[in-house]
């Protein structure tokens, strides 16, 4: 589960629809079917209001930043969606200065750094949480009362993940671990994944495994309704990459090879074709809008699961004998042995025709 920009968008528009017109939010799935029609038709016929046009510039920045940047087949034209997704959210700032999806991201394109980044974000989290406050406080209808109830605090969700993530990136883990709590404490479903910059905060702050238990057990519901897996469980729930990744590099830290091979085992059973994103571990961008939307249990969570988790994976680098974490990993006889002929055609031709380990 994650934040999907369109299907939020979607719904904002049809709550605001559904307002105009008195339909009932409860009851009422002809009207939605409708309304759901219109927007994929055309959104534009249901943006009535600043707000609602604020909010659909953010989806289309998301999508420009999020979703097609970073496949683009070169620089120059990554840059230009950028841009473009850069202007989109100028315009939704300018239109609704309370849009604080666009601000924040507005921040994220603009800031130099992980700390002034960082910065930003506490400055302005009082007056997040401030607005959210009044938006709870000020629902006098049942319109208003619907959205102040799950859309209205999406935001101050997303603000208070974002800003955990960025502190793990910048090395402050206890305080990524406390923003990730806060963000888990603002909704316990946690669509955001703030779990998962906890679990690898936790895994820096080199605690015992059992405490990464307790970790997925007291937020149960976050690890609820994953997809299904082979590789037992963890705490009660299917552990995903981010949990086994961070419990292997615990059994790494301490020479404990035996249980870190068992671990990594069950992170291949996890997920359909490992071996090559295991190998290459690619660091891939932060989404802007929020933690980019993939199917539990792919292959693509596997490769999104490894980028975030560069800082366990880095562990090690610069020493001697460059023994980190993450060559441990890619040249693990398991790995080796599961990448298939095409993946090593990819690795020779990535290498130079190099020896095959040692992704990093």
């Amino acid at each position: 589960m994650a934040f999907d920009p369109v299907q939020e968008d979607c719904l904002r528009l049809i709550l605001a629809a559904m307002e105009r017109e008195g339909a009932d939010p409860a009851s009422d799935a002809a009207f939605i079917e409708r309304a759901s029609e219109a927007y994929r038709l055309d959104p534009a016929t249901l943006i009535h209001t600043d707000r609602d046009r604020s909010f659909h510039l953010v989806a289309m920045a998301t999508e420009l930043a999020d979703y097609r940047a970073p496949f683009a087949p070169s620089e120059a034209e990554a840059e230009q969606l950028f841009s473009q997704a850069e202007d989109y959210l100028r315009e939704a700032v300018e239109l609704d200065p309370r849009n604080w999806d666009a601000q924040r991201m507005l921040a994220t394109m603009r800031s130099i750094s992980d700390d002034a980044l960082i910065d930003y974000l506490i400055e302005n989290l009082p007056a997040v949480e401030d607005d959210l406050k009044t938006l709870i406080e000020s629902a006098a209808n049942p319109y208003e009362q619907e959205f102040a109830h799950d859309l209205g605090r999406r935001a101050h969700q997303r603000w208070l993940a974002a800003l955990a993530s960025r502190l793990l990136i910048a090395g402050r883990y206890r305080m990524a671990l406390s923003y990730a709590e806060r963000a888990l404490e603002a909704n316990p479903l946690d669509p955001a994944g703030a779990r998962h910059t906890g679990m690898l905060a936790l895994g820096k702050l080199e605690v015992e495994a059992e405490e990464l238990r307790r970790f997925r057990s007291h937020h149960a519901s976050a690890y609820q309704d994953r997809a299904s897996s082979r590789s037992g469980r963890l705490g009660g729930h299917r552990p995903d990459a981010w949990s086994l990744i961070t419990e292997m590099s615990l059994a790494y830290r301490v020479f404990d090879f035996d249980r870190a091979t068992a671990l990594l085992q069950a992170l291949m059973r996890s997920y359909p074709h490992p071996a090559q994103a295991l190998y290459f571990q690619a660091e891939f961008p932060d989404g802007v809008f929020s933690r980019v939307h993939v199917q539990p249990g792919s292959d693509d969570e596997l490769i999104l699961a490894l980028s975030e988790a560069t800082p366990l994976l880095q562990e090690g680098m610069g020493t001697p004998d460059a023994a980190s974490f993450a060559i441990w990993i890619a040249e693990h006889e398991l790995v080796q042995a599961a990448l298939t002929d095409q993946d090593r055609a990819m690795i020779a031709q990535v290498e130079g025709g190099g020896p095959i380990g040692g992704a990093r």
